[in-house]
């Protein structure tokens, strides 16, 4: 009974302790910095309206920080490919 105490717990610390976690990297200034550029280019030039540019902004900023590093990554790796601004038109 003991041995199988040990294990089940060797197993859940392993797999709490997984290396294959993505580390979260964005400060809440650079989460804060992104919604508000999103929401005036939202309101701007797109002209949505308040709500609808929240909407479509939290629905961004998700995938965004889902699929960068940080701001500085999500800066230089859309600068350099265009392409990656497909990955929110779903929003």
């Amino acid at each position: 009974m003991k041995n199988i105490i040990i294990i089940t717990f060797f197993f859940l610390f392993i797999s709490c302790n997984s290396s294959n976690k993505k580390s979260e990297s964005w400060t809440p200034e650079e989460k804060d910095d992104v919604f508000k550029e999103c929401v005036k280019y939202a309101i701007d030039i797109e002209k949505m309206n308040i709500e609808k540019a929240n909407d479509y902004c939290y629905c961004s900023l998700d995938v965004i920080i889902e699929n960068f590093e940080n701001k500085d990554d999500a800066d230089e790796k859309i600068s350099k490919d265009t392409s990656l601004r497909s990955l929110w038109q779903g929003c």
